[in-house]
């Protein structure tokens, strides 16, 4: 796969975990009855927030870690 193509798949794979992961964690937290919908949003932008940075967090982490260039066997550093 090229360099583009990587990206753009990682790019898309990062925001479809962010949009699912934020939207099944602010179910969840509905359904167990620590906030509700009919009290205003502040429960959901305050999941949605913490979800963004933890989320952002691990995709900065994976992007450092599959961009690292290692060098090739037999190749002096």
């Amino acid at each position: 796969m090229t360099g583009n193509l990587q990206a753009i798949g990682f790019l898309f794979s990062w925001v479809l975990g962010w949009g699912i992961g934020g939207s099944l964690i602010d179910a969840g937290l509905i359904q167990a009855g620590v906030y509700s919908l009919e009290t205003g949003q502040l429960g959901t932008l305050t999941t949605f927030a913490l979800w963004t940075l933890l989320w952002g967090a691990a995709g900065a982490w994976l992007y450092r870690r599959f961009t690292t260039t290692t060098p090739e066997s037999g190749e002096p550093d």
